[in-house]
């Protein structure tokens, strides 16, 4: 980076809630026209900092240098006048307004005083948006954009407020391999306009492809500062959860080929062709491929959740026919989605509510709940599974990710569940949770369970797999057991299908 300028130094940040000491002490030093990553498990305290930046929270303790003048952070405004944009995960964008109106909302250019000129409105919003090499209909409601294209509108929006530092909170959570692609591209485009980026991901590869720096944070406090180039991602995982990280793969055990849980003969839908394919009793079955290959399809097939147009459906050896989810549920599957906080919890209830929903005919007697029964059914799932939460009277809004997929875990347990179908499991969870929902599946193999988790991460597959299954539209188009799990022939089957 050279002799670079710092555009942004925290000194000393410290910040307190209510006793819990949320920050302690932090530093954080960005360069002008650097990528500099930020990162640490859930809790260790990026958001905290970084709303400290936005002026959402005001610092107990320290001082904040901006383009090398002390500043004065009192509220978003002030921090945004100073050229901080922050582009949160929940995109802040009025879908039903066009590109140009988002982009320059709140100071629009103006002819004769009074009346919007839409003529200059257009005409700066396509500047903006060329000079990110998008191709983007300025007119078009956001409405109509595809996610990667939002987030690009988002950067334009900050660029229209003469931002010099950019934060990017998780940029990726909900982008397909294409436009994670295109946003590579515009933020090495930013850097070279010397625009700096504050970049937080819980993916670490996606680190090493943006990043100049990393800043680790743990438990509230700085832990480290490094060069990419010069640190390994094993490393990185050591210094963001304080020890080294199991790389165990799921030992080989004999799996019984005689009792299958769960048996797909000739099946499509709308969006799969001819599936065939077996879940054995103790195994773990992985899909994999690209986004939108069929994937989340196969899960979505046998939880009853998308109607077969065509072929048979086996489960624990008998022919079914669901009509809906809940008929699955009967027959002991359990579905653990891709969003968890909008599909697998009810966000404004407990943790021990979300435990017992599917299960509370269980725990009925002449229709008045048994409380007590219940309760300790929940403590035992919240014990075993290591869920931290002050109490199972919490509110599981929040928990942090990992514990909240812990106790849509734990709801399917509480149903007697025999097979489990994971989608995208660790999505958004950070790299000490991800470890334990590892150990949380592969210890229900262990018991005989059957799981089927569907996942983009490679990685997470060949390490807690026994056999993993390649989908390319909507077909198989490979299949491969633990011993012959090869990155380079699986991903050549995923992007041509064979």
């Amino acid at each position: 980076m050279g002799e670079n300028k710092l555009i942004l130094e925290m000194r000393g940040i410290s910040k307190d809630f209510s006793g819990v000491q949320a920050l302690k002490k932090v530093n954080l030093s960005v360069e002008a026209g650097e990528v500099h990553c930020l990162i640490g498990a859930n809790g260790a305290g990026k958001s905290t900092l970084m709303k400290v930046l936005a002026g959402v929270y005001s610092m107990d303790e320290g001082e904040i240098i901006f383009d090398q003048k002390q500043a004065n952070i009192t509220n978003p405004i002030s921090s945004n006048r100073l050229g901080i944009a922050v582009i949160y995960q929940e995109l802040s964008l009025l879908p039903n307004l066009s590109v140009a109106e988002n982009i320059f909302i709140g100071k629009y250019p103006r002819k004769y005083r009074y009346l919007l000129d839409w003529a200059e409105l257009t005409k700066k919003s396509r500047a903006l948006i060329d000079s990110l090499g998008i191709k983007i209909d300025v007119m078009e409601p956001v409405s109509c954009l595809s996610i990667g294209h939002r987030q690009i509108v988002e950067l334009a929006k900050a660029l229209a407020s003469n931002a010099k530092l950019i934060v990017m909170d998780e940029p990726s959570a909900t982008l397909s391999s294409e436009e994670f692609e295109t946003l590579v591209r515009v933020i090495q485009e930013l850097k070279n306009k010397g625009i700096s980026i504050i970049y937080i991901s819980h993916r670490l590869e996606e680190l090493f492809r943006v990043g100049d720096k990393v800043t680790v944070l743990r438990d509230g406090q700085y832990v480290a500062t490094k060069q990419l180039k010069e640190i390994t991602q094993d490393q990185l995982v050591e210094l963001i959860i304080g020890h080294a990280l199991s790389k165990e793969k799921k030992p080989k055990v004999p799996i019984s080929t005689i009792e299958e849980l769960v048996t797909m003969k000739d099946i499509h839908t709308n969006k799969l062709t001819s599936i065939n394919l077996s879940l054995y009793k103790g195994e773990i079955l992985g899909l994999y491929g690209l986004v939108g290959s069929g994937r989340t399809e196969i899960l979505r097939a046998i939880y009853g959740a998308d109607p077969l147009q065509k072929g048979e459906l086996y489960i624990n050896g008998g022919k079914v026919k669901f009509r809906s989810p809940a008929e699955a549920m009967k027959k002991g599957i359990a579905l653990v989605p891709e969003s968890r906080k909008t599909q697998g919890l009810l966000l404004n209830l407990s943790v021990w509510e979300n435990a017992v929903v599917p299960s509370l005919k269980n725990y009925t007697w002449f229709g008045l709940l048994r409380y007590s029964t219940m309760f300790k059914h929940v403590n035992e799932q919240v014990e075993q599974l290591m869920v931290v939460t002050p109490s199972i009277r919490a509110s599981v809004k929040n928990l942090s990710g990992g514990n909240q997929q812990k106790v849509v875990i734990a709801k399917w347990l509480l149903k007697n569940s025999n097979i489990l179908l994971f989608d995208e499991p660790t999505q958004g969870i950070d790299i000490g949770a991800k470890e334990e929902v590892y150990k949380i599946i592969k210890g229900l193999s262990d018991k005989g369970f059957g799981v089927i988790v569907a996942s983009s991460e490679l990685a997470e597959l060949v390490q807690l797999c026994d056999r993993m299954v390649v989908m390319f539209n909507g077909n198989i188009a490979g299949e491969f057991q633990q011993e012959d799990f090869r990155d380079d022939a699986i991903l050549h089957c995923a992007v041509t299908g064979g």
